[in-house]
């Protein structure tokens, strides 16, 4: 809505209690008037009151930034992009492996915190059917470096409930690193079959060190 709406229900607001305001039933006869010019600008009656108030002016819609331009990264071998989009829009890079491709390793960023160490980490945690972590607990968990920083490392065991899915699957393990600044929060996540987890550790960790800023070239 135009910034000239609220400063006229301000105005509006601040007449309504005033004590001037309340002589509206009082009658004033009018004695003077006025011939108005022929050069005046005719007024306009029948516009509606959003045109009138500016409230009909349409701002441009602002683009989400692409941030998957933002960085650079190495796939591992064997690993592949999946084909389809993500429903929800938050995985930058979806990356599949194991013999049916049932492991799969995202990347996403978000804007400031995204909520912070804390939530993620026992968001992660429930996902996997596991009780939530203290915050000291938290403040304990090992770190990895990441962006030439140290990021916070989460590796669990448990029955893993992906986002929107009926079932748990049973006997998986998750790998993840999650970086947070005040600008910006990125996550790495890898889940999959336990063994088949264990035998791209080595993979997840030389794929979290090849996420680098995408620095353009000069």
């Amino acid at each position: 809505m135009n910034s000239l709406f609220p400063r006229f229900a301000a105005s509006a607001v601040i007449c309504l209690s005033l004590p001037s305001c309340d002589r509206l039933g009082e009658r004033e006869s009018i004695t003077e008037t006025r011939e108005v010019s022929s050069y005046a600008a005719k007024p306009n009656v029948d516009i509606p009151s959003a045109t009138r108030f500016f409230d009909d002016a349409k701002e441009e819609p602002q683009q989400r930034p692409n941030f998957r331009q933002l960085l650079t990264w190495t796939v591992p071998e064997g690993w592949t992009e999946f084909s389809k989009p993500d429903p929800m829009g938050m995985r930058l890079l979806d990356l599949r492996f194991g013999p049916n491709q049932e492991g799969e390793c995202y990347i996403s960023l978000m804007p400031g915190p995204a909520g912070g160490l804390e939530a993620n980490v026992n968001r992660w945690r429930t996902q996997m059917g596991q009780p939530a972590y203290t915050a000291d607990a938290i403040s304990k968990l090992p770190k990895k470096p990441f962006f030439n920083r140290d990021a916070t490392f989460v590796a669990f065991d448990g029955d893993f409930k992906a986002f929107g899915a009926e079932q748990a699957q049973t006997g998986y393990s998750m790998l993840g690193l999650i970086h947070s600044a005040e600008q910006a929060t990125i996550f790495v996540k890898l889940t999959g079959p336990k063994a088949l987890v264990e035998q791209n550790t080595a993979a997840f960790d030389s794929f979290c060190q090849s996420i680098k800023p995408n620095v353009p070239q000069q």
